[in-house]
């Protein structure tokens, strides 16, 4: 099945220390590009989210955002004061006192917790609320991984319709290609006889073979059908495909060049401009599947 790498997912989740949130988007890209924004406390769990992610996504440049709101009540960091620190202060208000008379150079308790790096701050046991967050971007991950797929069907429908108007363009240029050669015939002599030249039969045969030659298309509209027939395969496979698609595409559009270059009627002019534009078309489409 084709999916689409333009996609969104969100969810959330509520636990004794507060709510997470966790929000996906997904757009095109030649690679797996995760990017992640997550509380500082969660860092450490940064590559077991990648690793989950990789999981289910192949390509895609993804930005996964994953928010905290605290309760009022929630206490998940610890505090401790650097003693060593402490002490040189203590020291170093001592040897200020004795220095300086008659100013009173006493820390009080709110000045001495201001210094810098005084208060340690550091993380309680947050293994739950790590796993927690994780079960909560493995189900995000999941309706993201939905929702693709969603996007996929709807890009499989405009793939099939463009390919379903290449397929006629192709099969018009097959019915006429006969009433094609006859037009070139009959515009070669018209043109010798409107030059009123005398020309030997047999070197006229073999320049119109060679004019004929030039101006074949059946080996291109036979590789249009096979090219055809390969993407309506490819596009029901059950794993990424988008590489493949877009490299069939590119063969599509050789094949229509082709077709244009060697047009000998309006007709054949007019039909590789329009297998172009639905190969254009097709194109597009094709840079969002994964």
């Amino acid at each position: 099945m084709l999916k689409s790498m333009t996609a969104f997912a969100n969810g959330d989740v509520q636990t004794p220390f507060g709510r997470f949130t966790c929000e996906m988007r997904s757009v095109n890209q030649r690679f797996l590009d995760v990017t992640i924004r997550q509380p500082d406390f969660l860092r450490k769990t940064e590559g077991e989210i990648r690793k989950l992610i990789t999981g289910y996504l192949n390509r895609g440049k993804v930005e996964v955002f994953i928010k905290y709101y605290p309760n009022p009540d929630a206490d998940i960091n610890e505090l401790s004061i650097n003693t060593p620190l402490l002490k040189q202060l203590l020291a170093c208000s001592d040897v200020v006192n004795k220095k300086v008379i008659g100013i009173k150079t006493d820390f009080n308790t709110m000045d001495i917790l201001k210094w810098p790096q005084l208060v340690i701050q550091s993380p309680k046991d947050t293994s739950e609320l790590e796993q927690t967050t994780l079960n909560l971007i493995q189900q995000v991950v999941i309706k993201l991984v939905k929702a693709r797929i969603r996007e996929g069907e709807s890009l499989k429908m405009v793939l099939l319709e463009k390919l379903s108007i290449i397929s006629q363009t192709k099969d018009l240029v097959e019915q006429h290609i006969p009433e094609i050669q006859k037009s070139l015939k009959e515009r070669l002599l018209a043109k010798l006889e409107e030059i009123d030249v005398e020309h030997n039969e047999d070197r006229f045969e073999q320049e119109l073979a060679m004019l004929l030659q030039k101006a074949d298309i059946i080996e291109e509209t036979d590789r249009l059908n096979t090219h055809i027939k390969e993407i309506q395969r490819v596009i029901e496979l059950d794993e990424p495909v988008g590489r493949r698609l877009d490299f069939l595409i590119q063969e599509l559009h050789r094949e229509a060049n082709t077709i244009g270059s060697k047009s000998a009627t309006i007709l054949t002019s007019q039909s590789s401009i329009n297998l172009k534009v639905a190969i254009e078309q097709m194109r597009e489409q094709i840079q969002n599947i994964e």
